[in-house]
């Protein structure tokens, strides 16, 4: 049955028209290259990683295109944006015209938590007699620090072919394993509200119609009428509970190829991903007669977990510094944190801008990946 609906929806898009054909602006950060000419406000670290830009920020930054995009504004364009939030509760839309002053957009989007990307398409200019052109893009994330994760930033004009091609991905995209909702489903997408909202009005409107006709058939009629609507009813039931068996098969597949298939040494696990990996990690280089400090503050995932596992050494607070004083070496554990560097020159930690530095002096230990590593601070005499 999928099948039949995918090859129909497909079929007919080539025939779906779209509204404006001027060239759009595209940006899919294969290289870090493609990076260039934008730039952030309350960023605190930004990579390209396989082909996604990812930023990390406060509890609301900015992400700002490239100046002079000469895009025509009385074109009506839209943004299409991929993205997959890590924390940020929230994306809103800006743009700055030739002169005056910025627009804020109307729209807030307000994307789901399930570890997909999604795609929205947000009007720039809808209901809005500008005759200016769009110059500049602004993205604000906020209701959170965290990342976010972004595939491709597309100004285009508005296509119906691609907007219902990416509407069917929305509602093809499979509920991800998630222990901590265990008890929650969460409905698929489509055009922007849960599926299992359009079959509940479905549903009310098969029983009002229904409940119309009944009090109006005769009485002879009305058994039939019932199992009619109620097998309505019933059909509804059946095509929510055929999605559902669908998400339920990419949760066990999602299972066994991150969580089984793989070698000891490259599990994962739900909810914590690399965590034990990283405790092995930190074991081998942290001493137990030790303080060590976690970097990004407050960002750092396993605060509460990590410190168990290190035992005896001991995170740093101000109850431990002020009893230790200098007798113990203390170590900097960063993780996942491109805005902190070690500067090879200077034997520095600090952040990429140099705004912050963490210690003056000391020698790097040992890299876990490009953007974690441990650091031990010089001994003072």
């Amino acid at each position: 049955m999928k099948l039949i609906v995918s090859v129909l929806f497909v079929s007919i898009i080539p025939f779906l028209p779209t509204s404006w054909s001027a060239e759009s602006l595209e940006w899919e950060f294969n290289a870090p290259e493609e990076t260039r000419g934008w730039r952030g406000e309350g960023v605190e670290g930004s990579r390209v990683q396989g082909g996604i830009f990812q930023i990390m920020g406060m509890e609301q930054f900015q992400l700002i295109s490239p100046p002079n995009l000469g895009i025509p504004a009385q074109e009506d364009p839209y943004l299409r944006i991929r993205f997959l939030f890590r924390s940020p509760r929230y994306l809103r839309v800006f743009w700055q015209p030739r002169s005056g002053k910025s627009v804020l957009v109307p729209d807030v989007i307000q994307p789901l938590f399930d570890r997909n990307f999604h795609t929205s398409w947000i009007p720039l200019t809808e209901k809005l007699e500008y005759r200016d052109t769009i110059e500049q893009l602004g993205l604000i994330f906020g209701g959170r620090p965290g990342w976010v994760d972004i595939d491709s930033i597309e100004i285009l004009p508005f296509s119906l072919s691609r907007y219902l091609q990416d509407q069917w991905s929305e509602f093809l995209a499979p509920r991800r394993l998630h222990p901590g909702t265990i008890n929650s489903l969460n409905s698929p997408r489509l055009f922007n509200k849960p599926f299992i909202s359009w079959l509940n009005r479905l549903a009310l409107l098969i029983l009002l119609i229904g409940a119309i006709v009944y009090y109006k058939a005769s009485k002879a009629n009305r058994v039939k009428i019932v199992t009619l609507f109620g097998m309505a009813i019933l059909a509804l039931w059946i095509i929510y509970d055929v999605r559902e068996t669908y998400s339920q098969f990419k949760i066990v597949e999602e299972i066994h190829q991150t969580y089984i298939q793989p070698l000891p040494e490259e599990k994962t696990f739900p909810a914590l991903g690399d965590f034990y990996r990283f405790v092995e990690f930190c074991r081998k280089y942290i001493p137990d007669d030790s303080i060590f400090e976690l970097l990004p503050k407050p960002y750092w995932p396993f605060d509460c977990r990590l410190k168990y596992f290190l035992y005896p050494a001991r995170m740093e607070k101000e109850i431990v510094t002020s009893y230790f004083q200098n007798l113990l070496p203390k170590y900097f554990i960063v993780y996942n944190a491109p805005g902190i560097i070690f500067d090879p020159g200077t034997q520095r930690l600090m952040t990429k801008d140099g705004k912050t530095v963490y210690s003056e002096k000391g020698r790097l230990i040992s890299r876990y990946n490009p953007s974690s590593f441990i650091y031990k601070a010089a001994e003072e005499n």
